[in-house]
């Protein structure tokens, strides 16, 4: 790598000496940029005057786990021109490349560049950062690129990079949860400062799709609390639950004004991924739980108070002076505390969890089947008592025939109901 001087001014001579050519009469178009189609001219840089994005948000987890892997300070990837932290993030691109399989490097080998690579004027690669990673893997020094305005601000960038890598139309593969973060970024980086609004626009959703998407990183925020590991977005995990989490903001919508259920759902959930069932889908468990919560909260709720109680009626062998220290500094009521917040109980909560789904479910199965035959012959009645026959009706034979077969499933009935009345 050079430094950001030299790419500079390394750039910046033969971007001037490519306008110059009249001969070079392609443009490349970034479309959407500040409202409207910018045309670049396409220009061949040595890599060595490249540098890789760092705020790349397709990355950002993959250096967290980095930085967990190799023991080094939190804020390694602070400083974008340090030459262990640009080799660090190219580490990362190759790996991501290289574990797609033999047949993506294959393909870069075979076809080389196909689509030019965007850079800042400083040689900063917003788009195209695994490609070149790839394409550096495999001994290529020259790169395909266009090189944005020097003018380029980060919310600039910021609003390309959601275009070409995350907007629906575009999207490669990319952890969900840096789309989150990326997301998020957008309001609260202080360098951008985007409303909600905008940042539909830019990915082309709905103003609510944003806010779900806000809403579910919150959530995700909420587990590593819940597990005290706030930050560690890299959890392995995370990696399997995105649509759990979708489906967790979806219902905890319901609870939006009672904020004890919203948050025994959440924990409930938390404790499910946490502690997995040994035995089918952990995504047909949470679906579960979330269809009967109020059920199964209830007698959660109570195994709890029950559990409690039986600790309570254990004789304590308390000295005086505990004694007066617990008076002076009450332990925290039940009632105020976090329902099923412990992570460290996981293991057990999960477990007795899971059993009380299963006898909610088999509960309400059984009242719907004993709810079965009152409901069909109510639902038969309705149908029968908005039914007329005239001259026009057709099949007059089958329904007469259909009418004598109800008359005698309906005289059946009634005979087994008064065998059940004798």
């Amino acid at each position: 790598m050079k430094p950001r001087e030299e790419r500079i001014e390394t750039i910046r001579k033969i971007l001037e000496t490519a306008n110059k050519d009249e001969s070079i009469k392609s443009f490349y178009p970034i479309k959407n940029w500040r409202g409207k189609t910018l045309y670049r001219k396409i220009l061949q840089i040595d890599s060595e005057y490249l540098m890789f994005r760092i705020e790349n948000s397709r990355t950002e987890i993959q250096q967290l786990t980095h930085i967990r892997k190799n023991s080094l300070p939190k804020d390694f990837f602070s400083d974008p021109e340090s030459p262990m932290v640009q080799q660090a993030q190219e580490d990362i691109l190759t790996e991501m490349v290289r574990s797609k399989g033999k047949d993506l490097l294959d393909d870069l080998k075979t076809r080389k560049q196909e689509d030019a690579c965007i850079i800042t004027f400083d040689g900063y690669i917003v788009n195209g950062n695994r490609r070149i990673a790839g394409l550096k893997f495999l001994g290529d020094r020259y790169i395909d690129c266009v090189v944005l305005p020097e003018d380029a601000t980060p919310k600039d960038i910021y609003m390309l990079e959601q275009q070409l890598q995350i907007a629906q139309d575009f999207r490669e593969e990319y952890h969900w949860i840096n789309e989150l973060r990326n997301v998020r970024k957008g309001k609260e980086d202080t360098r951008l400062e985007l409303t909600e609004k905008e940042l539909a626009t830019n990915l082309r959703l709905e103003l609510k799709d944003i806010k779900a998407l806000l809403r579910t990183l919150d959530l995700i925020d909420g587990f590593l609390i819940w597990k005290k590991l706030p930050g560690e977005y890299d959890y392995d995990k995370l990696d399997d639950v995105e649509e759990i989490f979708r489906q967790l903001e979806k219902a905890t919508k319901k609870y939006a004004k009672d904020f004890i259920k919203r948050e025994a759902l959440q924990n409930l959930v938390f404790n499910l991924i946490e502690h997995r069932p040994p035995t089918g889908r952990l995504y047909n468990h949470v679906m579960d739980l979330i269809r009967n919560f109020d059920q199964v909260s209830e007698r959660m709720q109570q195994s709890a108070t029950d559990e409690n109680n039986t600790k309570e009626e254990t004789p304590k062998t308390n000295s005086d002076e505990d004694g007066l220290l617990d008076e002076l500094m009450p332990e925290n009521s039940e009632e105020n505390k976090p329902l099923f917040d412990d992570s460290e109980s996981a293991s057990e909560t999960s477990e007795n969890l899971v059993e009380v789904i299963a006898d909610v479910k088999a509960e309400n199965k059984e009242k719907k089947d004993a709810e079965a035959v009152y409901e069909s012959v109510s639902s038969a009645l309705r149908e029968l008592q908005g039914l007329t026959i005239d001259n026009d009706t057709v099949k007059l034979g089958s329904i007469k025939n259909k009418l004598v077969q109800i008359i005698s499933s309906s005289q059946r009935l009634l005979d087994e109901l008064k065998s059940f009345e004798n």
